[in-house]
């Protein structure tokens, strides 16, 4: 499947996106419906950045 390597590059995307989505959710604070999309991305990220740790630890 995936090395180390690899997933450890999949982290870091995963990391740059997270930044993405924190800076445009600070830049919503006006627009609830903006702020409540980012907010669910930025879970979803979090959720897979978690998996992708626990993968990391096993492999």
């Amino acid at each position: 499947m995936f090395n180390k390597e690899e997933l450890q590059i999949l982290n870091e995307a995963l990391k740059m996106y997270e930044e993405k989505t924190t800076k445009l959710l600070e830049s919503s604070t006006n627009n609830k419906e903006k702020m409540v999309a980012y907010n669910r991305k930025q879970k979803k990220v979090w959720l897979l950045q978690n998996k992708l740790k626990k993968i990391i630890e096993e492999a």
